[in-house]
């Protein structure tokens, strides 16, 4: 049990590591997705965008290991050469591409291993 302001929440009742992350990784791919417009010009950026969303989607229904695995590949399509992708930069959202990466990088380590 914990005390949550004046409150005994049972550790059952915290949410999960692995909601936790995907929560993260909803909210950080919602800022990108706020300037979905602006990639449709790098055509295979845009695509890779739309399909993130749709393995994010998959994921909140069965949190299968599998659309994990898809996640992070796509997520790598973001940073050609290992940098990343020029687009990010310009509109500004390094810090939500970065907290993506994060997310996947310890839901990898953390709760798929």
């Amino acid at each position: 049990m914990i005390l949550l302001a004046n409150e005994i929440v049972k550790f059952d009742d915290l949410p999960s590591i692995r909601r936790g992350y995907l929560e993260g990784l909803k909210y950080y791919y919602s800022i990108i997705q706020k300037n979905e417009q602006s990639f449709v010009e790098f055509t295979d950026l845009y695509a890779s965008i739309i399909q993130f969303g749709y393995e994010l989607a998959r994921i909140n229904q069965d949190e299968s290991g599998a659309s994990y695995d898809t996640l992070a590949a796509i997520n790598k399509e973001f940073y050609p050469d290992g940098k990343m992708h020029p687009a990010f930069i310009a509109l500004k959202l390094e810090v939500a591409l970065d907290g993506i990466s994060e997310c996947l990088m310890y839901l990898k380590k953390k709760v798929l291993s």
